[in-house]
């Protein structure tokens, strides 16, 4: 992980930090519930169905376009988190070899169809999930949660992860650094021998400089608890509805009525 990309994510972590004192229009429950309905529908559909996962991302593109959420700069600079699904993936083509549809004349098999509809679920869970996190927080998620009588030791989990990865990714600088520095051979990374040793030494140093941070909250009399849920506006409850039902509408729709196989019956119809 390169600084620029190690500085991003401290970045990221403490705008979203900042969110917390920020009081949206929409309700951080009605984002969350969207998000899930979102996923299940997502992962409801086939391995071949292109068409229908391909028509789930309007409201990635809805959050891009109308929210200002930076979903393509997050994807630019994370897009390392899809090596395992395109590994996964990537032995689909070889598999699958039987022509299953058409573009132009140039026939597409099974397995890269399958593999491109893997890669796109896995775009868009990723945007989905840190659209959720910039707009809500996680003070938000763990409000919902809350609201929604999870126990409170699921949104303090929550919240206690969020703040202490910023912790492990500020240790994690600092022991590459030093591994760098001390290194006989000038090596500007860490060497694949060394993965095992240098991970364990991380989480126990991260764990070490955790704990120091939660007893100085501690003595300065903060106590690590979750707030009770608040009480929402006639406006923000409205406006909560309808964007919960609303989107959740479009997800099912998307489900039973598969318009990008209309749009592509009807552009095929007309051509022909």
């Amino acid at each position: 992980m390169s600084d620029s990309l190690c500085n991003y994510a401290i970045d990221a972590f403490h705008d979203i930090e900042r969110k917390r004192k920020e009081k949206g229009r929409v309700p951080p429950l009605a984002r969350l519930g969207v998000v899930v309905a979102f996923l299940f529908t997502l992962v409801s559909f086939g391995k071949y169905d292109l068409d229908s996962v391909a028509s789930l991302a309007v409201y990635p593109m809805c959050l891009i376009c109308f929210e200002g959420v930076r979903i393509l700069g997050f994807l630019k600079r994370f897009w390392f988190l899809l090596i395992p699904v395109f590994s996964v993936g990537i032995i689909n083509p070889f598999i699958d070899k039987e022509a299953i549809a058409h573009i132009g004349g140039i026939p597409l098999s099974g397995g890269f169809v399958s593999f491109a509809v893997l890669m796109l679920k896995g775009v868009l869970s990723m945007s989905v999930t840190w659209s959720l996190l910039r707009k809500a927080g996680a003070g938000g998620i763990a409000d919902s949660m809350i609201a929604l009588r999870f126990p409170p030791s699921f949104a303090l989990a929550i919240l206690l992860m969020h703040r202490y990865i910023v912790i492990m990714i500020k240790e994690y600088q600092r022991m590459r650094d030093a591994y760098c520095l001390r290194s006989a051979k000038g090596l500007k990374c860490i060497a694949p021998s060394a993965w095992g040793a240098f991970a364990g030494q991380l989480l126990i140093r991260s764990v070490d400089r955790a704990e120091n941070v939660h007893a100085a909250i501690e003595l300065r009399g903060g106590v690590p608890c979750v707030s009770r849920v608040k009480n929402l506006s006639p406006d923000e409850i409205f406006a909560g509805f309808s964007y919960f039902f609303g989107w959740t509408l479009f997800s099912v729709s998307v489900s039973f009525f598969e318009p990008m196989r209309l749009v592509g019956d009807a552009i095929r119809g007309l051509m022909e």
